[in-house]
C-alpha cells in the first residue's frame, strides 16, 4: 500500500483560538471598529488608514464569502462585535451605519441641557414644504435647534467615485439645499466618521451653537 503524504487535519488540529485568518488582521478590525463607533464595513475601510485598505484588499474585494468569514472569525475572538450590524438602535431604524455610528458618537457627549431628536421635521424646505433631517440637538432652556446631516455616500470633497455615487450626487444636493437659509445643518461627510477628532469637532460646533443661542429656533 502506497503511503499517502497529505495533510491530514484530524492528525494535525488547528491549535485553540486559532482559524485561517491571522490574529493580527481580527485585533486590526476590532481596533477600527471601536474606533469608529460600528462594526466597520468594507467600504469604510478605505476611510481608516493604509492598513485599514490592506484588510479590504483581503477580504472585502476579493468575495465569495471571504468577508463574512473573516466578520465571523472577528465575533468569535470579540464576542461583543456581531457578524452583522444592525441598523437599528434604541427604536430607530438608520439609513446607514455611518449615521449609526454618529448617533452612538452624540448620545454621549450631549450636556444635559440639551436634547436629542432622530429624524425630525424640517419645515419650510426649498423643495418640499415638510422634510425630515437626521438629527436635531436643542437647547431645552431657549429652544434653540441645530440640524445636522450625516453625509455617508460621499467624502468632503463631494468627488462622485462610483457608479452609485454619480447617480446620486444630485439628490444628494438636492437634500444638502433644501434647507432654509437660517437653518443650516451641520455636516458630517463619511471620511470624517472615520476620524474620530473631526466627527467630535462637528457634534461640538453643533452643541455650541445650540448652547451660546448662535442660532435661531428650527422648529
Amino acid at each position: 500500500m502506497t503511503a499517502d503524504y497529505r495533510f491530514d487535519p484530524l492528525q494535525f488540529p488547528m491549535p485553540v483560538r486559532t482559524g485561517l485568518f491571522p490574529r493580527r488582521d481580527i485585533d486590526l478590525y476590532a481596533e477600527l471598529s471601536a474606533l469608529v463607533g460600528v462594526c466597520v464595513h468594507g467600504f469604510m475601510l478605505a476611510d481608516l488608514g493604509r492598513k485599514a485598505w490592506d484588510l479590504r484588499k483581503k477580504y472585502w474585494q476579493p468575495g465569495e464569502g471571504a468577508w463574512a468569514a473573516f466578520r465571523e472569525a472577528v465575533h468569535q475572538c470579540y464576542p461583543h462585535l456581531p457578524v452583522e450590524e444592525k441598523l437599528a438602535q434604541d427604536g430607530h431604524e438608520f439609513d446607514s451605519l455611518y449615521e449609526l455610528a454618529v448617533y452612538r458618537w452624540i448620545k454621549p457627549t450631549l450636556p444635559s441641557s440639551v436634547k436629542l431628536d432622530v429624524h425630525p421635521l424640517v419645515k419650510g424646505c426649498t423643495f418640499q414644504e415638510e422634510a425630515f433631517a437626521d438629527f436635531k440637538v436643542s437647547s431645552i432652556q431657549s429652544g434653540k435647534s441645530c440640524f445636522i446631516e450625516v453625509v455617508g455616500l460621499f467624502d468632503r470633497t463631494f468627488t462622485a467615485y462610483s457608479s452609485t455615487q454619480k447617480a446620486r450626487k444630485d439628490e444628494t444636493l438636492r437634500r444638502l439645499h433644501r434647507y432654509p437659509p437660517n437653518q443650516r445643518p451641520i455636516l458630517i461627510f463619511k471620511d470624517m466618521v472615520c476620524d474620530p477628532h473631526q466627527v467630535t469637532a462637528a457634534l461640538r460646533q453643533a452643541i455650541e451653537a445650540v448652547a451660546e443661542g448662535g442660532l435661531r429656533t428650527a422648529a
